[in-house]
């Protein structure tokens, strides 16, 4: 397995490789290596052309990012893991020089980004050495420069139907989460596997109708989020969920960190904690009335909060035919996070399903822009990168249900119309 770690400089990238590899040299069976970009290819223009890579002319840094990537190569055919540390750009003020080739897009399995916060990549680049210490980069420029990167390999990996995987500053979180995708990655962030998997569960149920309804559950089937009240009952500070998914970062690592928080409490607390959270749920009487209307399509609740809360709701009140959601025990199978929601369409509608999809937040996007019919709800207000998503995505195909009293900027619509 070949892993590139993208992030823009001063960001730690190597400290977590370095961390992340004598981890699993010394903990697992997993043979793993560092190949430290900058560095290695420094060290082949000099022999090469005796000077560094930075002074060479653009065709001959070409010629050296291919021995680069045949190093890449031979080092899988010696070790089972190989990370790389990656720069997709620099930064010149406030634009941005791209060093990103197709030999990377096509060199890696895998793709994460190591989301520093500014503030301390600041100190970072503030408290370096020689060329790498800078003291007149802004905090902003850098929030921006990361926000651009970020971006652009979004859209790199969008093309190669692969995940973007954004970490954080917690180096141990980091660590145990990539040793985790590198052990287990066929059987719980291949998410086109997943869906496969999990609709192959589903055969008699799929065999009896073409349609399904498929409903996001927490702000759409209810106008509240009750994981908030869930994670109150286990003594979770709501701040801690929101710190780990800052900034809209809704990645397989993330979920990965909520699902650590959940199972690390017992089991009878889990059940309290859901019990009460179903007392505390307010369900939408406009998503209850489709449901009831629909009823010769399957109805599909997926869920990127817990499984737990939501099968007791779901029960109680007669929602759903099937459940989909993330579990709070030890042996989870899977994340939904949004590339599994679209993963779960694109894979209904090899099976020959009209899909009508129901959701109200970013997570919920690939799953709607995917479905013969996508809509997105506010019940409250709308989420702020919802609307900025849908005011830029010229050519959203999402329609929008949102009550008229709302006010909203964007265009209203009053019902929910399926052909």
């Amino acid at each position: 397995m070949k892993i590139a770690i993208y992030g823009v400089s001063r960001s730690g990238k190597d400290y977590l490789i370095d961390r992340v590899v004598n981890h699993l040299n010394l903990n697992s069976d997993i043979k793993a290596c560092h190949i430290e970009g900058s560095k290695t290819l420094n060290s082949i223009a000099f022999e090469t052309y005796g000077r560094s890579f930075k002074s060479l002319c653009e065709s001959d840094k070409v010629a050296l990012r291919k021995k680069f990537v045949d190093i890449v190569n031979q080092k899988e055919k010696e070790y089972q893991l190989v990370i790389v540390d990656g720069h997709y750009s620099f930064i010149n003020e406030n634009s941005y020089n791209v060093v990103f080739t197709d030999e990377d897009k096509n060199t890696y399995d895998h793709f994460f980004y190591l989301d520093t916060p500014s503030h301390m990549i600041i100190k970072f680049a503030r408290n370096s050495e020689g060329e790498k210490r800078n003291l007149d980069i802004t905090e902003e420029q850098v929030f921006n420069w990361k926000l651009y990167e970020k971006d652009e390999l979004q859209k790199v990996c969008s093309l190669l139907d692969k995940e973007l995987v954004i970490l954080d500053e917690d180096t141990q979180s980091c660590v145990d989460f990539i040793e985790s995708w590198v052990k287990g990655f066929d059987e719980k962030y291949s998410y086109n596997k997943m869906a496969d998997n999990i609709l192959d569960g589903l055969t008699n149920e799929l065999s009896q109708v073409n349609e399904v309804l498929l409903l996001d559950c927490d702000k759409t089937v209810s106008t509240n989020d009750v994981t908030y009240d869930f994670c109150q009952e286990l003594d979770i500070d709501s701040y801690a969920l929101k710190k780990i998914f800052r900034n809209d970062r809704y990645t397989s690592y993330q979920f990965y960190k909520v699902w650590c928080l959940y199972k690390s409490k017992e089991a009878p607390l889990i059940v309290s904690a859901s019990e009460i959270s179903l007392e505390r749920v307010n369900l939408s009487n406009d998503i209850l009335g489709l449901i009831k209307n629909r009823r010769d399509a399957l109805v599909i609740g997926i869920t990127s909060g817990v499984y737990q809360i939501w099968d007791l709701i779901s029960k109680k009140h007669d929602l759903f035919n099937v459940l989909i959601g993330n579990t709070c025990s030890n042996s989870l199978d899977y994340y939904v996070t949004p590339l599994l929601k679209r993963s779960i369409v694109l894979e209904l509608q090899k099976r020959k399903k009209n899909v009508t999809a129901i959701g109200d937040s970013i997570i919920d996007i690939p799953m709607l822009e995917s479905a013969d019919f996508g809509y997105i709800v506010a019940h409250e207000k709308v989420n702020r990168v919802v609307e900025k998503y849908l005011v830029q995505e010229k050519s959203t195909q999402i329609k929008q249900i949102f009550r008229s009293e709302f006010g909203y900027s964007l265009s209203n619509v009053s019902e929910l119309e399926v052909a």
